[in-house]
């Protein structure tokens, strides 16, 4: 009898060192798996080299919804237009605050609201300054670089 509660015991005990080895195993791998897709987006792909153009403009501008990671902003003229010939994504552009002050708030609605902003294009079509490398590539456009921003109604 005490043969069988020796023979139990060590039973259990290795059960439970290989249970605990396992957990710990699953658990570092989830980890590294996490690790290697942080340190896969965290490249920068806007060129820091882009200059803006001389010309300062002032846009009304409305966001469009995409189903992909595309430019979601275009001049409120050229939405009005229903012209099948023209590339209506080549209208679209990006557009990034001069600074952190001038970022969209929180209660800037898409479907209520648009745009008055001012300043300049970059030179080059690219990406706003500081995106990151996303798992759904982003078609380079025209970036607009605002200096000054006023939320106005569509109704407007």
């Amino acid at each position: 009898m005490n043969l069988i509660v020796k023979i139990f015991t060590l039973s259990v005990t290795s059960n439970l060192l290989v249970c605990c080895g396992q957990t710990s195993s699953n658990v570092q791998i989830k980890q590294d798996s996490q690790n290697q897709t942080d340190q896969k987006y965290t490249k920068v792909i806007s060129d820091s080299t882009n200059k803006l153009t001389d010309k300062m403009e002032q846009l009304e501008v409305e966001y469009t919804v995409w189903g992909c990671a595309c430019p979601n902003w275009i001049q409120s003229k050229d939405n009005q237009n229903n012209d099948s010939t023209v590339n209506y994504l080549s209208l679209h552009f990006y557009i990034e605050p001069a600074s952190k002050s001038l970022e969209l708030p929180a209660n800037f609605d898409a479907e209520k609201h648009k745009l008055k902003i001012k300043g300049q294009f970059y030179e080059k079509e690219d990406y706003p300054q500081g995106t990151v490398e996303m798992e759904e590539p982003m078609p380079k456009a025209k970036v607009f670089r605002y200096i000054e921003l006023k939320i106005l109604n569509k109704n407007d």
